[in-house]
């Protein structure tokens, strides 16, 4: 057999080989998989005057003195607090911001009509003389950051005397905030309660008089 015949046998073999191969299939059956969603979680909480509600998303009026002289103080009020989102939350943060309004006709003894220009001022009078955090799992008192009920002690759950007036005031608080303090879902279904003090510091003056001092509490849930 020459070499040009032995060549096209070898051809014919291999072309013989590829159009074989072509005649396989494979079967095959795809399915899907639907209706996958991704829905996030809600954090929702909600205040109260009472441990029985109505919950709302704020409360008014909690902490209150009317025709306040210096030494006056509020009784003792409080918040309380639950979580109806449908993811549970791990901390809770305190804090609170404020303003002042100026008396319209400042008596001629007010040595400071511009008080609203510097709120601070008035607030550094504004003593906080009693503030717990507490629920049957903790009883936090807030001015040393104690848990009377673990024993544990954190700075994070403590106001801390930030102008070094010796004194711990909404100034202060607003400064430093109250941080990881343990969330209401400590007591799921149930409620957590903020009772806070507040006093009129007897060393205030007559820069103040007339004046009014808008607080807003702040609490925030966080994940």
């Amino acid at each position: 057999m020459d070499a040009k015949m032995l060549t096209a046998i070898l051809v014919a073999g291999l072309v013989a080989t590829m159009a074989g191969a072509g005649i396989y299939a494979y079967f095959s059956d795809t399915e899907t998989s639907s209706g996958n969603t991704f829905t996030a979680g809600t954090l929702d909480l909600k205040v109260s005057h009472s441990s029985t509600g109505p919950w709302t998303d704020g409360v008014t009026a909690t902490w209150t003195l009317s025709n306040m002289k210096p030494g006056d103080k509020t009784p003792t009020a409080s918040v309380f607090f639950r979580n109806f989102g449908s993811i549970k939350s791990s901390t809770m943060e305190i804090t609170c911001d404020y303003s002042v309004v100026e008396e319209a006709n400042p008596a001629e003894s007010d040595t400071d009509p511009y008080t609203n220009e510097h709120p601070d001022e008035m607030a550094k009078y504004m003593v906080i003389t009693s503030m717990w955090y507490r629920n049957d799992q903790l009883n936090i008192n807030c001015l040393t950051g104690h848990d009377e009920y673990s024993g544990e002690t954190k700075e994070d759950w403590k106001v801390s005397d930030t102008d070094g007036d010796g004194r711990i005031t909404l100034y202060d608080l607003k400064m430093d905030p109250l941080v990881n303090l343990p969330s209401p879902d400590t007591q799921p279904y149930l409620y957590t309660q903020l009772d806070m003090k507040i006093k009129f510091n007897e060393d205030a003056g007559n820069e103040f008089q007339g004046d009014i001092f808008n607080l807003t509490m702040i609490f925030t849930l966080k994940q």
